[in-house]
């Protein structure tokens, strides 16, 4: 029995894996999902004192929490800097990394390197209004379904600014510490250009790709659960 851990992306929670969770646990995993502080039901948490980081040690804290069972960590769009600097600091404990639709840090990038953009304007907000986070973008963007776009919609909630703008720290990748990364290839490329060539170059990384929208927990639980199951089984073998 693997232990899949899913970490959600920007404006996220753990809710938004509900589907593919349940296809997991029916196929015999155990599998849980957390929120990251300041977003979801834990956005009455939402201040300048969250940061990367914060989410780091939130996923580490709840992987240690669990014990001494090996997991699969998961991690999607934003989440893919939180963990992967997580898997680092786990070790052994993180036996396979799956970054899904995800970007790839290197040490001390932004998220914002891969939306540059972005930097000025989002600083300026942050400096003019101390209550300022980065509001949600339509679900329609992630390619969510017209019948679930007011369900997700409502869901979505402000991503904390420091969290785009805090350097990665990434220690040594642990011996053995298998990587995956799963594209949605209905989803635009832009600005996981430079994610997708760094994997696509670098023989530690598995490349798959399934034909889904960014949002492919929500929109094609089964195929993303039959992606993860392949990982799975790659990372037994």
């Amino acid at each position: 029995m693997t232990h899949f851990v899913l970490i959600h992306g920007a404006w996220h929670g753990g809710w938004c894996w509900a589907r593919t969770a349940g296809l997991l646990e029916a196929a015999g995993h155990r599998v849980t999902a957390p929120t990251l502080s300041g977003l979801a039901e834990r956005a009455g948490q939402v201040s300048r004192r969250i940061n990367l980081t914060t989410h780091v040690d939130d996923i580490v804290d709840h992987v240690r929490g669990l014990g001494d069972q090996p997991v699969i960590l998961v991690g999607h769009s934003y989440g893919g800097f939180p963990a992967t600097a997580a898997a680092r600091r786990l070790g052994g404990q993180a036996l396979h990394l799956v970054l899904l639709d995800a970007f790839v840090p290197v040490a001390g990038e932004i998220l914002l390197d891969h939306a540059p953009a972005l930097i000025a304007p989002y600083r300026q907000a942050a400096d003019a209004d101390e209550a300022w986070n980065i509001p949600p973008i339509p679900s329609a963007a992630f390619g969510v379904g017209p019948e679930d776009q007011a369900w997700v919609d409502a869901k979505l909630t402000p991503q904390p600014v420091e969290t785009y703008f805090e350097p990665v720290v990434l220690a040594d990748a642990p011996t053995g510490q298998r990587q995956t990364y799963i594209r949605c290839a209905q989803a635009p490329g832009d600005l996981l250009a430079a994610s997708v060539r760094r994997v696509r170059s670098d023989p530690a990384w598995s490349y798959v790709e399934i034909d889904a929208p960014h949002d492919a927990m929500i929109s094609h639980p089964d195929l993303l659960a039959q992606a993860l199951l392949a990982a799975d089984d790659q990372a037994q073998n």
